[in-house]
């Protein structure tokens, strides 16, 4: 059976992060966006790494302003 594990065999050390350090990690500089409904209207939220909202907006537009206002990019989850 061949193991498939890119780090079993790595000269590079590998390092432990607590939860504290994933939370952080990115933190400053990537922020993520949901759709919700509040009061059956769409609502778009910007949230920070660690899932603090960050702004609440109608429209993509002005989440978008509110992205620049806190100097984050917007990546993908799925």
């Amino acid at each position: 059976m061949t193991n498939n594990n890119p780090i079993q065999g790595s000269k590079m050390p590998l390092i432990a992060m607590t939860q504290n350090d994933l939370r952080e990690l990115g933190m400053e500089e990537v922020g993520y966006v949901r759709k919700y409904s509040v009061k059956g209207k769409p609502a778009w939220v910007l949230h920070a790494a660690d899932g603090t909202a960050l702004a609440v907006q109608e429209n993509m537009p002005a989440l978008q302003a509110s992205m620049q206002h806190h100097d984050l990019d917007i990546v993908s989850v799925h």
